[in-house]
């Protein structure tokens, strides 16, 4: 009988800003990612395990080998491991990764998905393909919603009036983005400047806008990779939904469209409050421009900026039921053996209030979905105001404000979901990010699993501990910690029921996306005094 096991599916974080990607799906473009994965004694208590990747089923992808001892391995409790590995070669699809646990009584080894996407940008469609074993989707952003310089919605094509025939990915984007500068002339988004297929690597004079953040109307298509009989296709890799990957393609504009922005450093991260957060019940503010300062900040900035508007796109296509099904409800091919060639979708999102990571907030659609048929065209349109179900109704942070070299910083915090009841274990993925006083950027994980400065196992509190070296400079650090809910669906649910569950959203409120005007900055949660 097998005693240890993989609770949740491995899942993505991206090491420029640290957080787990949309649904932890792994994309191509993002090129080195990390694979994190809970492993969990489901059996008695046992001494001296240690844990590695054996193999993956694709060669394309390059795991850098790394083992793991759990000193003592509690019965039902969790422990986090990570490895570094690059998908730059990686096939799009679901592959397998074997791990293996060594104990005392041998070698056990547990086989899990992970799913890969691989995105491109085409200039013929002036859209961001994404692909996975089922089908290729297509997403043309139409407009974007920002303000200050970058105020102009709808893409212009006039903004980024030099042309070349090099195409641009994303992956450019992500290889030049610290080294763009500022121009003398109009500034435009990095939307407009992808649809003319400008390649960045060939022209710096441009200034990506970070303040359009927020998803205005796009347009997708999908294209099955075998065209279908029948009302309803295959889920992409059998349980993401193609809301997911559209996630995937903004999380990853939206890196890439903040750390340009933070390169300039303008703003400043806010003072916070630390202790308990009570995240608000109503909408209120205006609409601001994201600010912080560059360095460690602009890392967490981005992260914070792309997770606040990757979890309204979320919320606008729903976890209840996904757009592209609702279509497909209502468009039922009328004859035997009518195959299904294409399905395209318009969605116009309106925002009626304040984005809030962790809060309920709502997002409002019109749509219009398209059957594309070997006899014929089938059109549904209809409009909905969906809300945000990845909400806390509070957390609680504790830290010192002070530590020495000779102390461990310890941080201790707790997470409760909208019914007042704490998160524990493998439920969470709980980050604590400290900026320097010279920009310097360090991360911890937290975890509740009774090893070392964390007490007990599954009691909710989710600790970290960092160890500060004499090449830390002295003086003070800010810390945000951070929180993403996991994907829990199990393999014994339908592939229906699964698509419904998404993870890796952000569930703290570091920042919140208001509308009107002025500044939303980046507020952390605390401050400590480094001393000798």
């Amino acid at each position: 009988m097998t005693q240890f096991e993989i609770p949740n599916r491995p899942f993505a974080s991206e090491p420029i800003t640290g957080l787990m990607t949309p649904d932890g799906i792994f994309e191509v473009a993002l090129g080195k990612q990390i694979i994190n994965a809970h492993i969990m004694n489901n059996g008695s208590e046992v001494d001296q395990v240690l844990v590695y990747i054996e193999s993956v089923s694709d060669p394309g992808i390059v795991v850098t080998p790394k083992t793991y001892s759990i000193v003592h391995a509690a019965t039902r409790v969790s422990h986090l491991f990570s490895w570094e590995a690059d998908f730059s070669a990686a096939a799009p699809g679901k592959h397998m990764v074997s791990f293996i646990v060594v104990t005392a009584e041998g070698h056990e080894r547990i086989i899990k998905p992970i799913f890969v996407t691989k995105m491109n940008f085409n200039p013929a469609t002036h859209s961001f393909s994404i692909t996975t074993s089922e089908a290729v989707l297509d997403v043309a952003f139409i407009e974007m919603i920002g303000s200050g310089e970058c105020s102009n919605n709808k893409i212009d094509n006039s903004c980024c009036s030099d042309r070349y025939d090099t195409r641009s990915t994303i992956l450019d984007v992500l290889n030049v983005v610290g080294k763009l500068q500022s121009s003398d002339r109009e500034s435009c988004n990095l939307l407009s400047y992808l649809s003319e297929g400008i390649s960045v690597t060939n022209n710096p004079n441009f200034t990506l806008c970070a303040s359009q953040l927020l998803v205005g109307k796009l347009k997708a298509q999908i294209q099955p990779t075998q065209p279908y009989e029948g009302q309803y296709g295959d889920l992409p890799f059998q349980d993401p939904w193609w809301k997911v990957i559209l996630a995937v393609v903004t999380f990853v504009l939206l890196v890439a469209a903040a750390i340009a922005e933070a390169v300039d450093g303008s703003g400043d991260v806010t003072a916070g409050g630390g202790g308990t957060h009570d995240l608000p019940n109503s909408s209120g503010g205006t609409y601001c421009t994201p600010t912080a300062t560059g360095g460690g900040a602009s890392k967490v900035a981005a992260g914070l900026l792309a997770g606040a508007a990757t979890v309204a796109a979320i919320a606008g296509t729903s976890d209840v039921r996904d757009t592209f099904r609702k279509g497909q409800d209502q468009t039922a091919p009328a004859s035997e053996g009518e195959l299904t060639i294409a399905e395209d979708l318009e969605l116009s999102f309106i925002y009626p209030e304040e984005i809030v990571p962790g809060k309920a907030f709502k997002v409002s659609v019109d749509w219009q979905y398209q059957r594309i048929t070997t006899e014929g065209t089938y059109t549904h349109k209809d409009s909905e105001t969906n809300t945000n179900i990845h909400i806390l109704s509070k957390y609680d942070i504790i830290a010192p404000n002070e530590a020495s070299l000779q102390e461990p910083f310890i941080v201790k915090s707790q997470f409760y979901d909208a019914d007042n009841n704490l998160f524990v274990g493998n439920q969470l993925f709980v980050q604590c990010f400290l900026i320097g006083p010279s920009g310097e950027w360090r991360s911890i994980v937290l975890q509740d699993n009774g090893v070392g400065e964390d007490r007990e196992a599954n009691d909710g509190t989710y600790t970290g501990v960092k160890y500060f070296s004499a090449d830390d400079r002295m003086g003070s650090w800010k810390y945000f910690v951070i929180a993403q809910d996991i994907n829990h669906a199990t393999p014994d649910m339908q592939p229906e029921e699964a698509a419904q569950i998404v993870g890796g959203m952000l569930l703290t409120n570091q920042l919140s996306i208001t509308f009107g005007g002025g500044n939303c900055p980046i507020v952390f949660d605390g401050e400590v005094n480094l001393i000798g």
